[in-house]
Order: structure tokens, then sequence, then C-alpha cells
């Protein structure tokens, strides 16, 4: 693999973004038809998080071509009093061009929102996974992520 660059998505990378977008919409139709549908992204989206002070993406550039992202966002658990209360950082998408799973982008897009996360003195990573996301599950276990609840659903 060629030199590869992480850092934080620029105005300039939403056309490259959305294309990935378009295919991460695609993937996950695959996964869950009955959930998902393939989606055209119109760029309104990763505007809205470049421009946020809560939330951030991530690229993994490679020949000045967007290969990867990661979009991370700031939360905080419930103001309730069965909750401990908690500032954390959940991690909305994740998506790595087919031609490059495999070869540490994730993993280096992933180290990029650890520090992120650090840096928010946030207590910890969070993110939901779709059941049918074998190799995603098999990387977040990589990357020591523990399932701590699990959504499930009931068809009418």
């Amino acid at each position: 693999m060629k030199q590869m660059e992480i850092r934080l998505a620029e105005p300039n990378d939403i056309p490259d973004l959305c294309g990935l977008y378009n295919d991460f919409f695609i993937y996950n139709a695959g996964q869950q038809p009955q959930y998902y549908k393939p989606a055209a992204e119109t760029g309104k989206y990763p505007k809205s998080v470049i421009d946020s002070q809560t939330e951030d993406i991530y690229v993994a550039m490679e020949d000045h071509a967007v290969i990867g992202f990661i979009h991370i966002a700031e939360e905080k658990t419930p103001p309730y009093d069965c909750f401990v209360p908690h500032k954390f950082a959940v991690v909305v998408d994740l998506f790595v061009k087919d031609n490059f799973r495999g070869k540490g982008v994730g993993d280096q897009l992933f180290e990029a929102a650890k520090q992120w996360a650090k840096a928010r003195k946030l207590d910890y990573l969070e993110l939901n996974v779709l059941a049918e996301n074998e190799i995603g599950i098999r990387f977040y276990n990589h990357e020591e992520f523990k399932a701590v609840s699990q959504i499930m659903r009931y068809t009418l």
C-alpha cells in the first residue's frame, strides 16, 4: 500500500465522502434489506458533521483520494438517576473501500477516533454494528470492543 494519511475531513472531501457513503448504504442494504436501502448522499450530511463542534469525520487518504472514513460524535448518558453519568464518543459510521480492507486503514481510523475522544476527556467509545456484519464484528472485537447491550426487534 502506498503512503496513507489520516486527517480531519475538509469541505473539499465532501464529493469523495458522498461516494463512500453511497457505497456504505449499498453495503448496509445488502446486510439488512428489510431495514436499509441504497440511497444517494448529497453532501448535506457530511457538511453538517464537518461544521459541527461536537462531531468530526476523519478520512484516510491515498493518492489524494478518500479511501475510508470514521464519523465520531460526543454523547452523554441520559440524565436519569439510574445511570452513572458519562460523556462518551459514538462511532456513528465507519467505512473503508473494499480494495483497502484488511490493510490497516480501519485500525488507523480508530486510532484517530481514540485520540479525538481522549483529547475531549471522554470516558469511552461506543458503536452499533449490524448483527449480519460478521466482518465488522470481527474487526470491532479485534479493536477490543465488548458487547454491553443488544437491540432486538419483533416484526409485526
